[in-house]
């Protein structure tokens, strides 16, 4: 199970086993890089033991707190605080750990081994639970050692056909599941219990004028960042060219303002002379320079993406139909020759207002709700080209399948391309029950939240940490620290988008330190070329996948996906979703084939 994930840590590796519970780990050593920071760590009277992935950023602070205690550090590390919180206060103060992490630490004395994942679920831990005994992994291939054979979660499936990614806490393989963040669990006797919560934000108060807001928002987020850029190594920048990573990179120039900072983005190379696909590359290359930065880029095409497919599917662990993958993985090999750390801008757009799905809902939400506008809506939508996608969101019956819409394949493509492996329901029930949670009454900041709970969570820190993980790179997300997560859920709406306007008051508070260009901007995000690929550079490879996919899966219907790939080839129908959702499900069966039964 240890050798599953060896990739994630490739600087040491160790193991404690006991009759009761083994734990296997392998480092990325960040902090105290000496071998005192081997984990498993264990007290010096052998009572507690902690294998541990992430970053606790206020350590220190923790530290200290437990050094009042009476509690003496052995080692340099933030690991250690878990041992110290766990000897001191059972783990009943982890409200106070503000990081990214996921843990299992061993008590000998209560045989009770203890999970948990961060807040935001940044850093993941899957859990399986196999003929009494109960096994956890930072990834699904640690668990798949425990048995012969598992079956593929029909229902977890039909979510990816849905979605493009497996919303937790199912995963692919029945009988794994993702653990929810946020969460304290037990094992003990070879059961899984479910312990408190300390996911809980602490309220912050509404600034009191737009000013104070931006003057607020820059105070945070600085801090944030420079709390994030604590580490013994280097640490890089990921520059998409866009608002966040610039902002990110503004603060970590004021927080160093002589040293050498590296950054590094992904160009693409494609048959057609189309400047649009390196608009984000052009303007992460002069943002680096306004900042003096030590600027790194790697360009991908079609043949890259060939050459790495299979390997990013086995590392992925679930299929994942997000065609931006490809990117992030070029850009953490670049960067692996570099750093060990990179800070990026995910979560953003999730807290600030940044997608443009947030501003059209800002104008339709409550429209929509409306049945009597619903229905002038309906028959107005009737002449739009893409009238399906339109017909699910107006057809919707309640809150939570409207915005499923704005993530989701439309039904009907669905349903000719896949037939009964389709299932909305299950779906649906898990939108319900995540917006059921959701404690905020306007609908475009439920949005937001939804969108922090399943794309954020399951697809883009997954697509961060697995490709990250498979170079040896370790990802922070500083726009995602405890602090700045807080304060954006004290704002007015109106300060976050609108109709008109996306990140109203990011936008305002960080103006002076964008290129013009990336504030006036519209949201982009790693636009690829993949589309054009597929008719050119990718069309044999794609031809062969899809006819091996139709062969292998009798729920597939073999004429319409040949139909759907036809379509896109002459420029017919664009078909990038669909066409990606069944190449990269097919990729998946090929690299989990020898554990599938």
């Amino acid at each position: 199970m240890g050798e599953a994930v060896r990739h994630r840590g490739p600087d040491q590796e160790g193991v404690f086993e006991s009759e009761a519970c083994s734990l296997a780990h392998a480092r990325l050593s960040i902090i105290d890089l000496t071998d005192a920071g081997r984990q498993p760590l264990v007290t010096e009277d052998g009572r507690f033991t902690v294998a541990y992935n992430g970053e606790i950023y206020n350590y220190k602070e923790l530290r200290a707190k437990y050094e009042r205690a009476g509690w003496k550090f052995r080692t340099q590390t933030d690991t250690e605080c878990l041992l110290a919180s766990a000897a001191l206060h059972g783990l009943s103060d982890l409200g106070d750990f503000h990081g990214m992490f996921a843990f299992a630490l061993w008590d000998r004395d209560t045989e009770t081994c203890r999970l948990a994942r961060d807040r935001m679920g940044i850093k993941p831990l899957f859990v399986a639970e196999i003929d009494g005994r109960v096994g956890f992994a930072s990834e699904v291939g640690g668990l798949l050692p425990m048995r012969d054979g598992w079956r593929e979660d029909e229902i977890a499936r039909a979510m990816y056909l849905a979605v493009g990614y497996v919303p937790g806490p199912r995963t692919i393989f029945e009988g794994i599941r993702h653990l929810e963040p946020g969460r304290l669990y037990s094992i003990r006797k070879g059961k899984l219990a479910e312990g408190p919560r300390f996911d809980v934000w602490p309220e912050r108060e509404t600034p009191s004028s737009r000013a104070q807001g931006q003057e607020m928002l820059r105070e945070i987020v600085d801090g944030a960042v420079a709390a994030q850029t604590v580490s013994d190594r280097p640490v890089g920048v990921f520059l998409s060219g866009g608002l966040d990573s610039s902002v990110v990179l503004s603060a970590m120039r004021i927080h160093d303002p002589r040293g050498i900072i590296k950054t590094f983005t992904t160009r693409f190379r494609h048959h057609v002379d189309d400047p649009k696909f390196n608009i984000d590359a052009d303007l992460a290359r002069r943002t680096a320079e306004r900042y003096g930065c030590e600027h790194h880029e790697i360009e991908v095409g079609a043949e890259d993406v060939i050459a790495q497919a299979e390997a990013m599917a086995l590392h992925l662990g679930q299929p994942h139909n997000n065609s931006a993958t490809v990117a992030v993985d070029a850009a953490a090999r670049l960067a692996s020759k570099h750093v060990p750390v990179v800070l990026t801008g995910d979560g953003g757009d999730e807290l600030f207002g940044g997608y443009r799905r947030y501003q059209l809902w800002s104008f339709a939400g409550a429209r929509i709700a409306n049945p009597a506008t619903r229905s002038v809506a309906h028959a107005l939508a009737r002449l739009h080209p893409r009238y399906h996608a339109w017909k699910d969101l107006l057809e919707a019956p309640d809150e939570a399948a409207r915005l499923l819409t704005f993530h989701a394949l439309p039904a009907n493509r669905r349903r000719a391309l896949f037939g009964t492996a389709t299932d909305d329901a299950a779906v649906l029930e898990r939108w319900r029950e995540l917006l059921a949670g959701v404690k905020v009454n306007d609908s475009v900041s439920r949005f937001m939240a939804l969108d922090r709970l399943t794309w954020l969570r399951d697809d883009a820190f997954v697509r961060s940490d697995r490709l990250t993980m498979r170079h040896g790179v370790e990802a922070r997300v500083p726009l995602l620290d405890d602090s700045v997560v807080a304060f954006a859920q004290s704002l007015p709406r109106s300060w976050l988008a609108n109709a008109r306007h996306s990140k109203i008051l990011w936008r305002s508070a960080f103006a002076d330190r964008c290129l013009p260009e990336v504030i006036k901007g519209e949201k982009r995000g790693w636009i690829t070329p993949a589309a054009k690929w597929i008719r050119v550079g990718l069309k044999d490879w794609m031809g062969e996948l899809i006819e091996e996919a139709i062969r292998d899966q009798d729920w597939m219907n073999g004429r319409a996906i040949r139909q759907a790939f036809e379509h896109h080839l002459s420029g017919r129908n664009y078909g990038l979703i669909e066409l990606w959702t069944v190449a990269q499900y097919q990729l998946w069966r090929r690299a989990y084939r020898p554990h599938l039964r």
